[in-house]
């Protein structure tokens, strides 16, 4: 009996034992799951993975009752036939003799010697060696930089003192024959301490704005080439403007009307020539209006002869912003070794010992660090270099690129501060523009925008306007106002509202509700630029040869007025890429081809002169023949920089093919034709 009774007593311990196990296990799961749910247990990088997808494929980008723009896979056959991931190349294999870090206590920038990377340079002999540096010193003008100071030796530990902004270092033996170990450059944003301003009326809390700007991408090319960049940007507080889409053919009209609302030809109306010399200074620029409001400012590009104001610009004459980096840029450049990638030597590569594009997202980190958690800054940096002759080249900038949007957010900087992270157009030259999506490549640049934690909860009806706007259509103009509103909430000077985007007075901050119906034209967006309308291609060559002709004839006939004849060679058809007509949204197609007289086409042609590509939008009469088109809205989709080397206007060097440029055995080829 008693051992019967220990048994049962055992046989209870073991299912109450197992019961608790259970009850643990169900416990575990549930807090796993919980936490999953939660995305508590993966870092940012991953968490976008535990999104649920959709079950059915996106069909567009936007569609509302006034626009469609369709959704392009950035991985169907056709473009993967093109793709090739390019490889990182380093600028140097050699581990960094001199480095620098910033000193949070003494809020100073420090400088260090490595003496173990010195023995291995010097293959571990007891040869000695000096490193000293000089420093780069702002010329008058604001785009130059006059020399470099006299030389400065340092030994390990150095502090730098708080008015170098830049350096170039280097390292080399003590006595003859001098061999330079190491040259290296580095450049400083310092500390500067908030200024005693007497007391003012508490105002709300201002958001510091980031844009962070790659030329040439688009939305669709991001997803291809750095799909890595795109998954963090799918994260909590970010908003992709899917429906944005540019309003001019390059960069500079793109980031003008961002920075100051105007079109190059409204300003010159109304304020002034951007070709003169000191317009650039008089423009309304976006950054006058942050700094009246007390933000730090700072702007910095990554090539001083293509920088957005410089190419074929005369530049500013007085330091646009608080932190300006071109001077620093042009010291670079010429103080430098330079390398180019031999396929694509328009651009500059590598700058010393580092990839070009580090020195600008490093002087951006800087600004960021520096002065995000004490007061509210504004800033652009960007780079050209990596993504503006190889549309498959920012493939190997992506662990880099993501490392940046990393670093800022270890630094907790996403805690205070708007992300603008954006192009200014996509492609437009070579084989991703023949794609049947090509024309959607060029005109739909990538736009994300990152709202802070703090931001969200405090306008909550902001973040639902931006939720709602990533599908409606919206504009370089829109991204104008929305800066100009960012400044408003944190209040103005005098209290006032600010003057919105002068070249579209339809357009608004991206913080209200763009209109359900909005079209091209009320988002300041001509036609020819405009995705929100269906083409259908067309074919016969009765029907589609003379638009193509007619256009030309229309190049030709501007090439006289400019005075250009002399210069420029006159244009002949080879023949037809492709013709579209365009059909509009809930339109009889066929009932419209019976009733239209005139009718809107896209044309993409090939003339004979250098094989040269272009793209027309036109309205085309058919019963007189005749294109009505303005010329210097048509696209040039093939490069023309070794083509119109003859002519300084930057409007018709698309267009021009100089006598002295014409390759030569096609000038015997059109000289038969012509025959």
């Amino acid at each position: 009996m008693e051992l019967r009774i220990g048994y049962t007593h055992s046989l209870y311990k073991i299912l109450g034992l197992c019961c608790f196990l259970i009850i643990a296990l169900l416990l575990i799961y549930s807090l796993n799951t919980s936490s999953i749910a939660n995305n508590e247990l993966y870092p940012p990088t991953t968490r976008v993975s535990l999104v649920s997808k959709k079950t059915e494929p996106q069909k567009y980008y936007v569609k509302t009752s006034k626009c469609h723009i369709p959704f392009v896979d950035p991985f169907n056959d056709e473009a993967m036939k093109l793709y090739k991931p390019r490889t990182l190349i380093t600028c140097s294999n050699e581990p960094d003799l001199i480095s620098t870090k910033y000193n949070k206590v003494i809020k100073r920038h420090v400088l260090h010697i490595d003496d173990e990377v010195a023995q291995k340079l010097f293959n571990y002999t007891d040869t000695e060696y000096n490193c000293f540096y000089r420093e780069i010193k702002y010329g008058n003008h604001a785009d130059t930089y006059d020399n470099l100071k006299a030389k400065k030796y340092f030994t390990s530990g150095y502090v730098v003192p708080v008015h170098v902004e830049g350096i170039i270092v280097e390292c080399q033996t003590a006595e003859d024959p001098i061999v330079v170990l190491q040259k290296d450059a580095f450049t400083f944003i310092q500390h500067r301490p908030l200024p005693k301003d007497p007391v003012k009326p508490r105002t709300a809390r201002k958001p510091s704005v980031i844009m962070y700007g790659i030329d040439s991408l688009s939305r669709i090319n991001l997803r291809r080439t750095m799909p890595k960049v795109f998954n963090f940007l799918q994260g909590p507080g970010w908003y992709e403007m899917q429906g944005y889409n540019k309003v001019a053919d390059n960069s500079f009209p793109n980031i003008l009307a961002i920075l100051s609302g105007y079109s190059p030809s409204t300003a010159k109306k109304n304020v002034c020539d951007t070709d003169d010399e000191g317009c650039l200074d008089k423009m309304p620029m976006i950054w006058k209006y942050f700094k009246n409001a007390s933000y730090l400012t700072g702007y910095a590009e990554d090539e001083s002869k293509f920088n957005h104001f410089s190419f074929q610009k005369p530049g500013f004459s007085k330091k646009p912003v608080d932190y300006y980096f071109r001077p620093l840029l042009m010291a670079l450049e010429t103080e430098m070794d330079e390398y180019r990638l031999p396929e694509y030597n328009l651009m500059r590569y590598c700058l010393g010992r580092r990839i070009a594009n580090r020195y600008i997202y490093d002087y951006a980190q800087q600004f960021t660090q520096r002065f995000v958690h004490d007061r509210p800054i504004w800033g652009m940096f960007w780079s050209t270099h990596f993504s503006h002759d190889d549309p498959f080249l920012p493939s190997s900038m992506q662990e880099k690129i993501l490392g940046d949007l990393l670093d800022m957010h270890e630094d907790r900087a996403f805690e205070e501060m708007i992300m603008i992270f954006f192009a200014d157009h996509g492609t437009r030259f070579g084989k991703l523009t023949d794609l049947k999506e090509g024309y959607l490549e060029e005109r739909l640049p990538m736009m994300f925008i990152y709202l802070p934690p703090w931001f969200r909860e405090t306008y909550p009806s902001y973040v639902r306007a931006l939720e709602l706007n990533q599908h409606r259509l919206s504009s370089n103009f829109d991204l104008h106002n929305t800066l100009k509103h960012i400044i408003e909430i944190g209040g103005t000077p005098d209290g006032q509202s600010l003057p919105k985007s002068f070249d579209c007075p339809t357009c608004q901050s991206l913080f209200y509700p763009l209109p359900e119906g909005r079209t091209c034209s009320e988002a300041g967006i001509e036609e020819h630029w405009c995705t929100c309308e269906p083409y259908r291609t067309i074919t016969g060559l009765s029907w589609t040869t003379p638009i193509a002709q007619s256009v030309i004839d229309r190049m030709n006939e501007y090439f006289v007025r400019k005075n250009l004849t002399s210069l420029c060679f006159n244009l002949t058809l080879d023949y037809i890429h492709k013709t579209e007509l365009k059909t509009g949204l809930n339109i009889d197609w066929h009932q419209k081809m019976k009733e239209m007289e005139t009718a809107v086409y896209r044309t993409k042609f090939k003339v004979k002169q250098n094989s040269a590509d272009f793209q027309a939008t036109v309205v085309y009469h058919n019963s007189t023949k005749y294109a009505q088109v303005d010329v210097e809205k048509i696209s040039r989709t093939t490069s023309y920089k070794n083509d119109s080397t003859c002519i300084d206007d930057k409007l018709a060097k698309p267009y021009c093919i100089c006598y002295d440029n014409l390759i030569k055995d096609q000038y015997f080829r059109i000289e038969l034709v012509l025959n």
